[in-house]
């Protein structure tokens, strides 16, 4: 028995590649996760905010956006 993968994932359901989003940071959080859903509907969006403590573990299926208290991005959102 293996770990559950979200759909799409395992058959490289991933067609851009991509694996971070530099283009969003001074977006709102609204706009970036809509971005990166469009981008990569096979991750998740994990907002954050202010400077915490990463996520535990890697996880090849997230994508972590912080984002300062206004809800604008200020880190580029990275796949992990």
């Amino acid at each position: 028995m293996g770990r559950a993968e979200p759909v799409g994932a395992g058959g490289g359901g991933d067609e851009t590649g991509k694996t971070s989003w530099p283009e969003v940071v001074g977006w709102s959080v609204q706009r970036a996760a809509a971005r990166i859903n469009g981008d990569r509907p096979d991750v998740s969006v994990t907002l954050m905010y202010s400077n915490p403590p990463w996520p535990p573990g890697h996880n090849p299926w997230r994508v972590v956006v912080i984002s300062n208290e206004a809800g604008v991005v200020v880190k580029t959102p990275v796949i992990g």
